[in-house]
């Protein structure tokens, strides 16, 4: 024989112990306070960057900037930066490449000197005569980056064998 299966529909439903409600409505309050008090501290941050932004823009040196008064060492300091600058910034590869880079192979290049200041650059070479020196010197003059290519002396050394023309050219560089 089987247990009898004794089934009652009608019992008693178990009920929590109310020490175990009062703790989860006193979870839930101190929760929602601490919400109510993170939104509040979000709100006063947000308004305290706003005024910090505020005050910056104001304190900010380029609104309120001070007259230094230009002293003579600051000047020259000023001058002798700029100086410094102007010899950086000058195109040397470019220049060095349009100079020796001629195609003929009449003209040998003595030196190269620069003057940043105007932009300028001297170049001393040596022709074979007085044509490979005027091609020379076209050649310079069609180039792109360099302008107002002038013949500034020359002289035939004629103590040298076969002759050859020593010749001075002066050019300004476009600034790039």
């Amino acid at each position: 024989m089987k247990p009898r299966l004794d089934i009652d529909f009608c019992a008693a439903r178990w009920q929590p112990p109310l020490a175990g409600i009062v703790l989860l409505l006193v979870s839930g309050i101190l929760l929602g306070s601490g919400v109510w008090e993170l939104w509040r501290a979000g709100e006063s941050n947000e308004i305290a960057r706003t005024d910090l932004e505020t005050v910056m823009r104001r304190a900010s040196p380029a609104r309120h900037t001070i007259a230094v008064a230009s002293t003579p060492a600051a000047k020259l300091a000023e001058k002798q930066s700029q100086a410094i600058l102007r010899e950086l910034t000058v195109p040397w590869q470019d220049l060095l490449s349009i100079v020796e880079n001629y195609p003929e192979h009449d003209v040998a290049l003595i030196g190269i000197d620069q003057n940043p200041a105007q932009g300028q650059i001297r170049i001393v070479a040596e022709a074979k005569d007085a044509d490979a020196m005027i091609a020379y010197l076209k050649y310079l003059q069609s180039s792109a980056l360099l302008r107002e290519a002038v013949l500034n002396a020359h002289l035939v050394e004629t103590n040298v064998p076969g002759t050859p023309i020593r010749f001075q050219v002066a050019a300004v560089w476009r600034k790039p």
